[in-house]
């Protein structure tokens, strides 16, 4: 099955304790995470979806739909 914009947007909300998150938002600037909340998040998602990710591209990961677009990449 597929991954949804919102599977990833609740999973970033439950990593922030953020009330509202959207594809739009950048994660330093508009949801105040830190680099260990970025990596907390990366490491759920690569669990949560069974997916490795490179680490060139983790390092382009400013904003919720980009975390999408990399977790729907083919491998």
């Amino acid at each position: 099955m597929p991954v949804t914009i919102e599977e990833i947007e609740t999973l970033v909300r439950l990593q922030l304790g953020a009330r509202k998150v959207s594809a739009q938002d950048r994660f330093m600037e508009d949801l105040g995470a830190e680099s260990a909340d970025l990596l907390n998040i990366i490491t759920a998602a690569e669990d949560k979806f069974n997916i490795s990710f490179d680490e060139a591209d983790i390092s382009r990961v400013r904003t919720v739909q980009e975390l999408y677009e990399l977790v729907k990449k083919p491998v």
